[in-house]
């Protein structure tokens, strides 16, 4: 797996400019040919974690999807796009996804399949925390994979990029359960590269829509941020090691790039080429990233007694407003370790309550609130050593 990113300035979703930009990328890492031959299928894996339009900046923009479909056709090849959102993994879940996205649309209007196929499968990974994975039968029907993921930052993993987008090759609900199964950082990204593995190269190009990111609340519920910038791969760390950076995020802080270096996708170096534009021109000093949960094991150093109030001073919270909260029990749904229990007021009306004895901090509840209740509170030696870690990034920049 070679360490090259191609990068691409675009200032906008302008049809025209991101098929150009996507051209040129592909011309910069050897031209479509390497990536998909005549007659083969492509599945486009894009990233559509709930329902929300394209302003958002919560999902791969369609003009994305749209400039690769259209070059795709160009090599006289076939593609669908296809993805499993955070809730059931069915077309009644998934089409008002795919019509809010404005995927639905590229089908109307230009012929793009949308997947049909809803079934999944125990993929043989024999990876490093799993022997079998359920994963997409759709994924697994196809020739190549295209991972056209959404640059954000992640409440869990601290960015959402190109390995945390195959999360969504495991169907819907599936997905809480192996949060549950790996509540910790480490065997969590473990997971994520065994996933990564198993398609090997035909999982053979990852390419990040970083036209418009999202700071502050991701993967959901943050701030659109523009960065005008498209990032072409086919190392996923190599390119979210870039991600990073246009975050102004040291990389070795994020367990996705910690992970990558283990697999042996990139060195302690950080060693990556770039080619076409260049990125540092378009690095954001003031973007508003998310620290990961890192501290959470010295807690069990302490006494059993103290451990619950160590681990609220050193990690993140889910908070969920009882008076805010609009009783509709999607996080209670979801929640992994079912650390959530709804309550109801002296007036009748439904709420939602964390019982953080239980909690893993996964942020399930956070992603997949509809109405963007959930707020994420840090504890105090939280919020002194993410100070104190900026303090260092920004004086190693100088």
């Amino acid at each position: 797996m070679d360490n090259i990113v191609a990068v691409k300035a675009c200032d906008s979703y302008d049809e025209k400019k991101v098929y150009d930009a996507v051209k040129e990328g592909f011309s910069l890492l050897g031209g479509i040919e390497k990536f998909v031959k005549k007659g083969q299928i492509v599945a486009l894996k894009v990233n559509l974690v709930h329902k929300a339009s394209p302003e958002e900046a919560v999902t791969t923009h369609p003009s994305v999807v749209l400039a690769v479909a259209k070059l795709i056709h160009e090599a006289k090849a076939d593609c669908f796009i296809v993805d499993s959102a955070g809730g059931a993994y069915n077309q009644n879940a998934m089409m008002p996804i795919y019509k809010a996205s404005g995927m639905l649309e590229l089908n109307e209007k230009y012929g793009i399949k949308i997947n049909d196929n809803y079934d999944s499968f125990n993929a043989p990974v024999n990876g490093r925390v799993s022997k079998t994975v359920p994963l997409l039968d759709a994924l697994e029907k196809a020739d190549v994979i295209f991972n056209l993921c959404k640059l954000k930052t992640h409440g869990f993993t601290g960015i959402s990029n190109a390995v945390k987008n195959m999360y969504g090759a495991i169907p819907g609900l599936v997905k809480v359960e192996y949060h549950a199964k790996f509540p910790g950082l480490d065997t969590f990204n473990d997971n994520l590269y065994d996933i990564h593995n198993y398609y090997g190269k035909k999982l053979c190009l990852h390419i990040s829509d970083a036209i418009i990111g999202m700071e502050g609340a991701g993967p959901t519920h943050g701030t659109p941020r523009k960065i005008g910038l498209l990032l072409m791969s086919s190392n996923p760390a190599c390119l979210d090691t870039i991600g990073c950076k246009l975050m102004n995020v040291d990389p070795k802080t994020i367990p996705t790039i910690e992970e990558g270096i283990k697999y042996g996708y990139l060195d302690e170096d950080l060693n990556i080429k770039t080619v076409g534009d260049d990125y540092s021109n378009f690095v954001i000093t003031n973007y508003q990233s998310i620290k990961p949960n890192k501290y959470t094991p010295f807690a069990s150093a302490v006494p059993k007694v103290f451990q619950k109030l160590v681990t609220s001073w050193m990690t993140q919270r889910p908070v969920i407003p009882c008076k805010k909260c609009k009783g509709c029990s999607k996080c209670f749904n979801h929640c992994p370790m079912k650390a959530i229990e709804m309550r109801t007021d002296k007036k009748g009306k439904k709420y939602a309550h964390v019982d953080y004895n239980k909690c893993i901090r996964c942020y399930c509840c956070q992603e997949l609130c509809p109405f963007g209740v959930v707020k994420i509170k840090s504890g105090w030696i939280y919020k002194l050593r993410h100070r104190n870690d900026a303090k260092k990034n920004k004086s190693k920049s100088q």
